[in-house]
């Protein structure tokens, strides 16, 4: 059975100062209690910065990774992200407490996707072990990396909105807007685009079901 291996770090946290690493610890908490049935390691920050977590589920990855860089962006923060595919070591039953207990090779690809994310200085990288699914894969994270970086936090913060509860109508009560100011600003901004590729991806990673 392949996991997903999810590792993070903000970028640029130092000129954020003593507040980054708190308001980070902020959204891992919320990030827990929202995907705890799909996590088999819950996330945990180390470093101050960085940040990681396995889940049962390839599939469930791209749309965490999406809400974890919205919620990061409404506070200020932004994080590359490496994703690795593959088997695990030291997991007993289906949970463990921590990820820092693990390893085996979704770990180590996971932080190789993480090095390259910061070497090209992109959004996120993933790794499974098979180069051909890899290279259609990080296209799709590459095109997506380019749309979110034009993003403003307005937008983020709508989208975050959706992530949660999948309605347009949802957002618009939120912002005090109408449906069609969301459809069209969500059009515009290339982010209905950008929800497709993730599915996708999630389609081929195994469904996130």
């Amino acid at each position: 059975m392949d996991y997903a291996a999810l590792n993070g770090d903000l970028v640029a946290s130092r000129t954020q100062g003593p507040e980054a690493p708190r308001r980070l610890a902020r959204v891992i908490a919320e990030a827990n209690q929202r995907y705890e049935k799909v996590l088999a390691a819950p996330f945990e920050q180390s470093k101050g910065d960085a940040f990681q977590a396995l889940f049962r589920n390839p599939g469930h990855v791209p749309r965490a990774l999406l809400w974890l860089e919205a919620r990061l962006r409404e506070r200020g923060l932004a994080a590359r992200y490496g994703v690795g595919l593959g088997a695990v070591e030291g997991l007993q039953g289906a949970f463990a407490p921590s990820p820092a207990l693990l390893t085996g090779p979704a770990f180590l690809r996971a932080e190789a996707a993480l090095a390259e994310a910061r070497a090209e200085g992109i959004l996120a990288a993933i790794q499974s072990g098979e180069a051909r699914w890899d290279g259609a894969a990080n296209a799709a994270l590459l095109l997506l990396g380019h749309l979110a970086g034009r993003w403003p936090r307005g937008v983020w913060r709508r989208l975050r909105v959706y992530l949660e509860t999948g309605q347009f109508k949802a957002v618009a009560a939120a912002e005090g807007v109408s449906y069609q100011a969301v459809h069209k600003q969500f059009a515009d901004r290339g982010v209905r685009a950008a929800l497709l590729a993730l599915h996708r991806l999630a389609e081929g990673l195994g469904g996130g079901r």
